[in-house]
């Protein structure tokens, strides 16, 4: 009876108090649950962010590390060019005048050969 009296004033029963005060109980057990989540997903952002952050660092010395790499070699390269025209002008003239000795050394074989030739025709009286 008591729970028809109740029911008719707009008075909650003790049933729909239990139920309300177990939906708010799931319900704060659920908020607890989500800001948990939440909080572990901050975290992890947080140490995300830091990773990024430390990853660019990194990228960003390589980046400078290559920067200085290249241009050490754009160095070696144009050294190692200048070296060979260099090399090329010497071997070059090394080799005109291998050519120029050589050629004096064939005129001069070329000579003896003749006047050795001349001097045995000259001993058979020809």
């Amino acid at each position: 009876m008591w729970d028809a009296v109740a029911m008719d004033d707009g008075t909650p029963t003790t049933a729909e108090l239990l139920e309300q005060w177990r939906e708010t109980t799931r319900a704060a057990e659920l908020a607890e649950r989500l800001a948990a989540l939440a909080l572990r997903a901050a975290e992890q952002s947080d140490r995300n962010a830091l990773a990024s952050e430390e990853i660019a660092k990194m990228a960003e010395r390589a980046a400078r590390s290559a920067e200085r790499a290249a241009d050490k070699a754009r160095e070696a390269a144009t050294r190692a060019r200048a070296l060979a025209v260099e090399n090329r002008d010497e071997r070059l003239q090394e080799a005109d005048e291998a050519v120029a000795t050589a050629r004096d050394a064939e005129s001069s074989a070329r000579d003896r050969y003749h006047d050795a030739e001349r001097e045995a025709r000259d001993r058979q009286g020809l």
